[in-house]
């Protein structure tokens, strides 16, 4: 039999505890790396056609994970590091990206508003995720936009309010999709000084509390504000302060830290959280949520004792599963409604002050009973006031125009899904001029459509432009001429822009992209399976 292999960079047989921050956890199957959100995208439809089970890991910071070892794939947003700067105060960030390193990078541009990062453990993709906060900062406060990996494959910014439902809680926790990159609006600029000053502020008082002692991940419950009194202070006063089981040990300096101070196993963490909890409840009458997110297979009486939802162990119900995206056979922990149209595919920040969108409007089924009808919808929009897509050509609106590539274009790539093999190239203008091309490989114009002309395209393809937006709709028809079909219901995409001073940009972004500019990789497409 040959070996399964995760599309992307992986690990087999990896120790988890290497990489977790309470350096607890057993092996996991496949330990896997993603580069980009194309490789993520692959990953996430790999793991669910094999059936396997599915978690995450930012920087493990605020996970425990089980001695059990684990049949599946953890994934890590470790390689996916990028971030560029949108404004003057405005920046993108992967979900790779460490918390401490934001921190450092806006204080170096003289930037308010990230100094509580510093020192923070995390990626700032966990950080969205939790919602996290510390010394009067919350990372919903300057988060204007989250993108995130739906584990159907769409690739979606959500709006803030979509996201942030209140103290460390988010809508993440609920729908399964995985934060791949968010977007930080900060509210001004301050002394470079005066920031750095600030956060090694922080830095001391996570240092007094002996926060970094020993490996732990943090507040292991979260306060209830109706009580008064944070939760520290509550198990301080029950007396937990210092109490073991097993190498796990409650902080001295901050009770509501529990530490591992040497061989400490999931389940003696899990042990001594439950009474914390139980004795909270009981002596004090305080109802706590565990904050920590455990990961893995456990006994089910130390997940309840800690109040951490799980899913029963179909082979043994004295465990459940905790903490995955998708369980054993592939089934996800949520409850998904059935498809509904239309249906964003991909939507991301482009060109500074642009936001393109594919969208599917129709189901498969639909379109192939009326394959004339608008199939996928392809848009730009601008941000008030901004030209973006410049220099523009003296041509009427909605001319098709070899050579537009010399001018300021939003650009689309669809291709067969697969990693080579045919793929289409539609330009755009906002007056609406445009050009389309065919290719059989890699910059190989196809037979046929090596002189540029608009018939082959006229008859599935629809142009619009607004104010503010512009776009192209294609029909099913039109698709299937290319791509025999479509196949297995699964197309590639890829939007870039070229504008004035040869100034080119990606979504969704490539690693390690080639320099000069070349788009023409079908293989670093994001794939998307079609409903």
């Amino acid at each position: 039999m040959v070996p399964i292999t995760p599309p992307c960079h992986c690990f087999r047989d990896f120790p988890i505890s290497e990489k977790a921050y309470y350096g607890i956890g057993g092996d996991v199957r496949f330990f896997c790396t993603p580069s980009s959100v194309a490789e993520l995208g692959k990953l996430v439809s790999w793991v669910r056609s094999e059936g396997m089970p599915l978690a995450m890991l930012g920087l493990g910071s605020n996970m425990l994970f089980s001695d059990i070892n684990f049949p599946g794939v953890i994934l890590s947003t470790e390689r996916m590091l990028q971030f560029r700067q949108v404004s003057e105060l405005e920046f993108f960030f992967e979900a790779g990206v460490e918390n401490t390193v934001v921190a450092e990078t806006m204080q170096r541009l003289g930037i308010a508003g990230a100094a509580w990062l510093y020192r923070l453990p995390g990626r700032i993709g966990g950080t969205v995720r939790m919602n996290s906060r510390c010394f009067g900062g919350e990372i919903s406060s300057v988060a204007s936009a989250v993108q995130v990996l739906t584990l159907e494959g769409s690739l979606v910014m959500r709006r803030p309010e979509e996201v942030f439902l209140g103290y460390k809680h988010t809508s993440l926790m609920h729908t399964g999709e995985i934060v791949t990159g968010v977007m930080l609006r900060f509210p001004g600029k301050a002394d470079p000084d005066a920031i750095g000053a600030e956060m090694l502020d922080h830095e001391s008082e996570r240092l007094r509390k002996r926060h970094f002692d020993f490996p732990s991940c943090g507040s292991t419950f979260k306060n209830n504000h109706e009580c008064g009194k944070p939760s520290g202070m509550i198990f301080e006063e029950l007396g937990f302060s210092g109490a073991r089981e097993g190498g796990a040990v409650v902080g001295e300096h901050h009770a509501n830290f529990i530490f591992n101070t040497g061989g400490a196993s999931a389940c003696d963490v899990l042990k001594i959280a439950g009474n914390m909890r139980s004795a909270a409840l009981r002596e004090a009458g305080v109802k706590l949520e565990l904050e920590v997110e455990c990961t893995g297979l456990f006994p089910r009486n130390l997940l309840d004792a800690c109040g951490s939802p799980y899913q029963v162990d179909r082979d043994d119900s004295s465990k459940g599963w905790s903490g995955l995206l998708l369980y054993p056979n592939g089934v996800s922990g949520i409850k998904h409604a059935t498809a509904a149209f239309p249906r964003i595919l991909i939507e991301g920040p482009l060109a500074s002050a642009a936001r393109v969108s594919v969208t599917q409007l129709i189901s498969l089924h639909e379109a192939r009973l009326q394959p004339d009808k608008p199939f996928l919808s392809w848009g730009t929009a601008l941000k008030t006031g901004e030209h973006v897509f410049l220099p523009m050509p003296e041509a009427p609106r909605g001319a098709f125009i070899d050579g537009l590539w010399n001018y300021g274009v939003s650009e689309l790539f669809i291709g067969n899904g697969k990693d080579e093999g045919r793929y289409l190239e539609f330009e755009m203008t906002p007056a609406g001029q445009w050009v389309a091309l065919a290719f059989d490989g890699a910059r190989k114009r196809a037979e046929g459509y090596e002189v540029l002309t608009p018939e082959p395209w006229v008859d599935g393809l629809r142009l619009h432009t607004l104010e503010g937006s512009f776009g192209m709709s294609f029909s099913f028809s039109l698709l299937e001429k290319f791509f025999d079909g479509i196949g297995d219901g699964v197309l590639s995409l890829q939007c870039a822009s070229s504008i004035e001073g040869g100034t080119t940009d990606l979504f969704p972004s490539w690693h390690n992209a080639p320099v000069p500019a070349d788009f023409h990789c079908p293989e670093r497409f994001f794939s998307i399976a079609l409903s």
